[in-house]
């Protein structure tokens, strides 16, 4: 049987993707969260409000009214300063390595692609799980993703949890995990998307493991 043959066109931008400097996707990625920030800043009319929060938040509303590519964009959104550059440290710091590590392409396909798993998870249990009607947004779920893959990476180097206190990478992941899964199903008032956060560390595990197989980090804990 003979293999499907892709389309020119899809090699040749996989190619050029391919080709792109790795700091360079790491800054892009962090210009255009950055240029999303601004638009909510600068969002001084009912009419700007109304368009940010109807392309660049999500809901399981706004799914169901077809806004489907709200869980991609919802991922390059933040209303606020802090947030943004929460994500955006994490995504410098571990998304350079892993970006060198896989590749522009590869690192660009788990990065949007648990993008858009994460919102989608946030938004399918959020009924079920929370007592707010509230809307999704932030980097979180894709910088998660890439900070799991990286801790699977060198899972006994040291991170400085609030720039002060040393501690092994898998510690990190492992506490950061936990406080996930008890906000997703302990604290019902939650603003915060930990369905989201644990659907991109898993994803980045995930990935991790389907790359490496049997030589994953799993087998060294």
């Amino acid at each position: 049987m003979q293999a499907p043959v892709r389309p020119r066109g899809f090699s040749n931008i996989a190619r050029r993707v391919e080709s792109i400097n790795p700091d360079h996707v790491i800054y892009g990625l962090i210009g255009i969260n950055g240029l999303v920030l601004f638009m909510w800043q600068t969002a001084d009319t009912y009419s700007k409000k109304q368009f940010m929060l109807t392309n660049f938040t999500t809901s399981p509303a706004h799914v169901m009214s077809g806004r489907v590519h709200t869980l991609l964009t919802a991922a390059f959104s933040h209303m606020d300063a802090g947030h943004f550059f929460g994500n955006m440290l994490g995504l410098f710091f571990f998304g350079r390595e892993v970006c060198y590590s896989l590749g522009p392409k590869r690192f660009l396909g788990l990065y949007l692609g648990s993008a858009v798993v994460a919102s989608l998870a946030q938004v399918v249990t959020q009924p079920l799980l929370s007592n707010r009607s509230s809307l999704s947004l932030g980097a979180s779920g894709a910088v998660n993703a890439i900070t799991a893959f990286s801790i699977c990476m060198y899972p006994h180097s040291t991170i400085l949890v609030m720039f002060v206190l040393p501690l092994p990478a898998y510690v990190v992941g492992g506490l950061f995990i936990l406080r996930d899964l008890w906000g997703a199903v302990g604290d019902r008032m939650s603003s915060i998307g930990h369905v989201a956060h644990l659907a991109g560390a898993g994803i980045g595990m995930y990935y991790y493991r389907r790359l490496y197989g049997r030589r994953s980090v799993f087998r060294r804990f």
